[in-house]
């Protein structure tokens, strides 16, 4: 068994493009899982299955959104609730609240209100740095200071242990990976294609990038085959 873990950003009307998926093919996504069997598991369940061979649903699928867009409480959680599904949000600790601050600044990112009343609903959290910068452009004192503050201000806030982490931009080295293990992140996820197997690097778990113009066979595909690239 392959486990597809399906990569989100944005979910809002507006113009088509690779980060950003509308309303209505999410729905239409979420309703294919539905029909075709799906459910829903956490990162812990991965973690179980990937590192000690834990049984999982027949056919189990993990929900993962980047960066902690508004819009994902106001469209995507509704839809979600709709399929009794459950997804995964990594969250960019400084822009809680506020508007992004890494591409145009023009995104409103969930409050921390929003991310409680999610959070009783099943949905689980991670880390996502603290800035959202290229790690690899950083000092090793800041890269660590991304990695540890998310953390720590997650952990304080939501009151639980953090445990993943996941790479912005999917940037990474071997150096940035050690790093984020002795920060007793339990694991991380990268944006290298494919599904995840047994005895998968816990540090590098794959995902397969759901953009926002793909078809719904391009959908199907990815699904199946864990082919999408960034």
């Amino acid at each position: 068994m392959r486990i597809p873990v399906l990569m989100y950003h944005k979910v809002s009307p507006g113009k088509k493009e690779k980060y950003r998926i509308s309303p209505e093919r999410f729905t239409n996504q979420m309703e294919y899982l539905s029909k075709k069997g799906y459910q829903t598991i956490s990162p812990d369940d991965l973690l179980r299955f990937v590192k000690e061979g834990r049984a999982l649903p027949k056919k189990p699928v993990l929900l993962i959104f980047d960066d902690g867009y508004k819009d994902n409480v106001t469209y995507a959680y509704p839809t979600l609730k709709k399929y009794n599904f459950r997804a995964t949000i990594f969250l960019v600790t400084q822009y809680i609240g506020k508007k992004d601050g890494w591409s145009k600044g023009e995104e409103e990112i969930l409050s921390w209100e929003e991310i409680g009343k999610m959070r009783k609903e099943g949905f689980f959290f991670g880390s996502h740095t603290h800035t959202h910068p290229n790690l690899l452009e950083l000092s090793r004192d800041k890269v660590l200071s991304e990695i540890r503050d998310s953390k720590r201000i997650l952990e304080e806030r939501l009151k639980e242990p953090i445990g993943f982490f996941a790479y912005p931009y999917g940037k990474f080295n071997s150096q940035i990976e050690k790093m984020v293990k002795e920060a007793n992140y339990l694991g991380a996820f990268s944006t290298l294609p494919g599904k995840n197997g047994r005895n998968e690097d816990p540090f590098l778990l794959r995902r397969i990038l759901i953009r926002g113009y793909d078809t719904k066979l391009h959908f199907i595909l990815n699904l199946k085959l864990g082919r999408s690239r960034i």
